[in-house]
């Protein structure tokens, strides 16, 4: 059986996970700032199934976050909305491990494809507990956003760790200039719920779907 071509190109992947509750602008600014600097040939938005460690109740159903974020991507070259963490019935009840949705990209592009994970600074200094942190960080490259703010030192104990875990001398973690864009997905939820439209912080597809499908609604 031939190779699909995927597996024949060595693309350039950039795989970025959340709960998307909801995506916003914010995020778009950091894909494409990823893109542009490291020469993304895609960029897969995951919205995740039950995130391991952010069990937020009231966690927006699966399927509304996935639109949200694939009417975020339209229009946006390179960028894909995925099904990574959907489970078999579309519904994202699975507990979500960012080692399992990896695995699933290295399968489907091949092991010449470099794939890079897009994270915020926050999450990266727990990337140490993360599960099956040492296999994890041998299958992708990761792209830290930075933060304003931040201390970069902090960051430098997990660094070291990820390359002591990956056994090789070649960079696996690379820092994203700081993309400044006021604005957060907890304000929009609040917004939302005092009937106000979030214009100017998601895009206008995405502030439409909010509104109509009463997103975030006090019941």
């Amino acid at each position: 059986m031939r190779k699909r071509p995927e597996r024949q190109t060595g693309l350039r992947l950039g795989l970025f996970g959340g709960t998307f509750d909801p995506i916003h602008n914010g995020h778009l600014a950091v894909a494409r700032a990823a893109r542009r600097r490291f020469r993304l040939d895609r960029v897969y938005f995951v919205p995740c199934g039950r995130p391991p460690h952010k069990d937020r109740p009231g966690l927006s159903d699966f399927l509304h976050r996935f639109t949200l974020v694939a009417l975020a991507c339209a229009g946006e070259p390179g960028f894909v909305p995925s099904l990574l963490e959907a489970g078999p019935d579309l519904g994202g009840r699975r507990r979500s491990y960012s080692i399992d949705t990896v695995r699933r990209l290295r399968r489907r592009y091949g092991p010449r494809a470099r794939i890079y994970f897009l994270l915020g600074v926050d999450a990266f200094l727990y990337l140490a507990t993360w599960k099956n942190f040492r296999q994890l960080v041998r299958l992708c490259d990761f792209i830290v956003a930075a933060r304003p703010g931040f201390d970069w030192r902090r960051a430098g104990r997990v660094r070291a760790a990820v390359r002591a875990a990956r056994g090789r001398a070649r960079p696996s973690v690379f820092y994203l200039p700081e993309v400044r864009v006021a604005v957060s997905a907890t304000a929009i939820r609040r917004a939302a719920r005092r009937g106000r439209r979030p214009r100017g912080r998601v895009p206008l597809l995405v502030a439409d779907y909010i509104e109509k499908a009463e997103l975030y609604r006090s019941p």
